[in-house]
């Protein structure tokens, strides 16, 4: 299930926070320390070798409008626990997986062979986000203890703990690495994204929104920030004042978010109908970030889209249900461009997260019990 099933029960408005004593540079949301407890050791006692052993393999083609008929999966990964999020590092040469609901599982990936690397524990429950900050250095992780955990994530350290007053669901990098958004619960009904800059861990912004936030991302040159979701509604905030600029209103809940290369477009992925609290029609809505009009709509899925992604060229956006159905469009028309699924017989076919290497030439999907890689055939 999504990371916003369990928000629209009785019980999203607070999640307790783990214990301070067992998290290591814990700080609460004004940044104040506290004293680690644990040790790199402890942690790395059930990893498995280190980075070093990836290999360099010939890399396919980019994923672009022009040969998205022939995107397919390449390898899928099956002994693997429920996926709710994969990110790509900088180069695209590793992937991380959050995985689990009872202790939460980080593993690392080598794209090109699907080589397990490492796996990392760092929080008492779901890990419901990952996000690599873009110049490689730190990989932070959102969880339903409260904490947003930043790693060195080649040596398995913690380098800091972020405590929030309730779950954390979602974080993300700006552009420029030089600060950290974290999104969650603050105290029912309200939401917030808080920023912080990186390296110094000090705050820097309190967005303000409503009942959770399980997406985040930035513009491009890092000038603006959305999110929101939960509250069927997406804001666009200025990244360096914090000043408001944009609310798309919703008719359904919001599970994904992606900008355009260009910084021109908003995608949001999202359930357009319910019945029985059951998604019945999912969609993708295509924004304009300059004055926050809808440009255009797809609503061909019959589930959550879970996952929206632009391809590196921007001409395509791709969209990702948990049906396991992956459906793409030209950005240019709406002229649809693929129709396609997970293979079904080796595991169930659901989708829960999607991301794009930075190079553009592979797309990471996870979900019940799976991790798919997709290339485009040379």
């Amino acid at each position: 299930m999504s990371k916003l099933v369990p928000l629209l029960a009785v019980g999203l408005a607070m999640l307790a926070c783990s214990s301070l004593s067992s998290n290591p540079a814990a700080m609460d949301p004004t940044g104040t320390p506290t004293t680690p407890a644990d040790t790199a050791a402890e942690r790395s006692a059930t990893s498995v070798p280190p980075l070093a052993t990836a290999t360099a393999t010939p890399r396919p083609p980019v994923i672009s409008a022009e040969n998205l008929d022939d995107l397919s999966v390449s390898l899928t990964l099956t002994d693997v626990d429920l996926v709710r999020s994969v990110a790509f590092s900088p180069d695209g040469s590793v992937i991380a997986a959050a995985m689990g609901d009872e202790a939460g599982i980080i593993r690392f990936y080598e794209a090109s062979t699907g080589l397990l690397l490492q796996a990392v524990d760092g929080h008492d429950g779901i890990v419901w986000d990952l996000a690599f900050s873009p110049d490689g250095r730190y990989l932070a992780s959102a969880g339903r203890d409260g904490l947003a955990q930043v790693w060195d994530w080649r040596t398995e350290e913690i380098i800091h703990s972020i405590v929030l007053p309730g779950e954390v669901v979602s974080v993300a990098f700006a552009p420029d690495s030089l600060s950290l958004a974290v999104g969650g619960v603050e105290a029912w009904p309200d939401a917030a994204i808080w920023t912080y800059a990186v390296d110094r861990w000090q705050p820097l912004l309190t967005l303000r929104e409503y009942w959770n936030i399980p997406a985040i991302v930035y513009s491009p040159d890092g000038s603006q920030i959305a999110g929101g979701g939960t509250s069927r509604n997406v804001r666009v905030w200025d990244s360096n004042s914090g000043s408001e600029q944009l609310v798309l209103y919703r008719l359904g809940q919001v599970t994904s978010l992606a900008i355009s290369p260009d910084g021109s477009t908003l995608a949001t992925g999202l359930c357009e109908r319910s019945e029985d609290l059951e998604c019945t029609v999912g969609g993708i809505r295509m924004w304009s970030l300059d004055n926050g009009k809808l440009i255009r709509s797809f609503s061909d899925f019959t589930e959550w889209v879970e996952a929206v992604s632009f391809t590196a060229d921007g001409a395509a956006v791709l969209g990702a249900s948990r049906s396991g159905r992956v459906r793409a469009y030209a950005t240019s028309d709406g002229r649809p461009l693929l129709v396609t699924g997970v293979p079904t017989a080796i595991a169930p076919g659901s989708i829960l997260t999607m991301a794009i290497s930075g190079d553009g030439r592979t797309l990471a999907s996870g979900g019940d019990g799976r991790i798919d890689l997709w290339n485009v055939a040379d």
